[in-house]
């Protein structure tokens, strides 16, 4: 093989693909990328680690055809550090692979290409086109609600539902908070799902979005899901359980409804979580009375904090305890919201706690509170 491809589209490709082939593991064929010439102006790019596969067509100018077989993370790092315009990539049949770019002359070790595994994307059942955008957005407003947790395999993804031809609900949740987006689409689809995409391959996903942002093909049966961008495919496994139903409390809507100044909010718990030293399980405590909201850290040896803000509470006053952590990283996905005010939505101190935007209506988030006994 030997190609010509400039360095910021091979960066590209590579940036795409190099979380997806590993470091480390007990069938070394997998730590490479293939790199296949197609036509006279192009690559195919492929990666895996049998979970998720990846396939990107790339502008290149080809001079010989053919294909080779290299670790992923090397030619990763070499190209971000190269600092010439074009790379020449050649091999020769003992499998050594030539870099060039600018004055840097490269020659490392390759695999033969007939070892990689064979990646192949199929016609799937459910299979519609929405924009990139939303399903971009989708990621953003949940992925730090969803858990972690091996116990609760069926939470540890982002939950896809198909609830009506123009509408997909998305939810992440733990033990602790929920997030929910309901997308509203243009262009109605003829189709049913429920699936649960992992975690971990939703990283792989917004990167395809983020490099594609126009309409992505979307497709899924019960064990594989496929993510179709212009000249890029990706398929990972999903998460083969039932998501619990989560209607009850996503849809409970308390009597007491209150709006606080967002930007002020959010730096006030940021100031507590740093005097908590970042504790994952430090609380706080949210104390509304009439017109105004007490922000309180707990009295630990690592000091504390108080901060107060201006809201319309009226009414007994009431005290929420919440996790610092937990509720920072629920106000920090409002923060890209439009509007100047965040809305809480309470029952009592003991109830879920439920965060809303004006300016996305469809968005919700619940948070758990926590007993607070000072």
């Amino acid at each position: 093989m030997n190609i010509r491809i400039k360095r910021i589209i091979l960066l590209e490709a590579l940036q795409l693909i190099v979380n997806i082939s590993p470091k480390a593991t007990s069938e070394p064929i997998i730590n490479n990328v293939l790199l296949e010439t197609e036509g006279d102006n192009a690559i195919i790019v492929k990666a895996t680690n049998y979970d998720n596969s990846f396939a990107g067509k790339f502008e290149a100018e080809i001079l010989e055809a053919g294909k080779i077989c290299i670790n992923t993370s090397k030619l990763f790092n070499l190209v971000r550090e190269f600092h010439g315009e074009d790379v020449s990539i050649k091999s020769t049949p003992q499998n050594w692979v030539y870099l060039t770019c600018g004055n840097s002359r490269i020659k490392l070790p390759g695999v033969e290409p007939e070892l990689f595994p064979t990646i192949e994307f199929k016609d799937l059942k459910t299979s519609f086109s929405l924009p990139g955008s939303l399903f971009k957005a989708a990621i953003d407003r949940t992925f730090f609600a969803i858990g972690e947790n091996e116990s609760r395999k069926n939470l540890m993804g982002l939950n896809l539902k198909i609830v009506a031809p123009n509408q997909i609900c998305w939810m992440g949740a733990d033990a602790f908070r929920i997030s929910q987006v309901v997308t509203h689409l243009e262009t109605p689809i003829d189709a049913e799902g429920n699936i649960i995409i992992p975690k971990k391959s939703l990283t792989e996903v917004k990167r395809i979005l983020d490099f594609r942002e126009n309409n992505v093909q979307v497709s899924f049966d019960e064990n594989t899901f496929q993510i179709f961008s212009e000249d890029v495919k990706f398929k990972t496994r999903l998460i083969e359980a039932d998501y619990p139903n989560l209607d009850n409390l996503v849809n409970n809507v308390g009597p007491i409804l209150l709006r606080l100044p967002k930007r002020e909010l959010i730096n006030a718990v940021k100031i507590l979580y740093r005097v908590s030293d970042e504790d994952l399980n430090s609380v706080l405590k949210l104390t509304f009375t009439e017109g105004k909201a007490l922000i309180e850290s707990q009295k630990l040896e690592f000091g504390e904090g108080n901060d107060e803000l201006p809201c319309d509470y009226v009414g007994e006053p009431l005290s929420i305890g919440l996790n610092i952590k937990f509720f920072m990283d629920a106000l920090q996905v409002f923060d890209g919201a439009a509007d100047q005010m965040i809305t809480l939505n309470l029952t009592a101190s003991l109830a879920p706690f439920v965060l809303q935007s004006e300016a996305w209506e469809h968005f919700k988030t619940i948070l758990m509170p926590v007993k607070i006994k000072w």
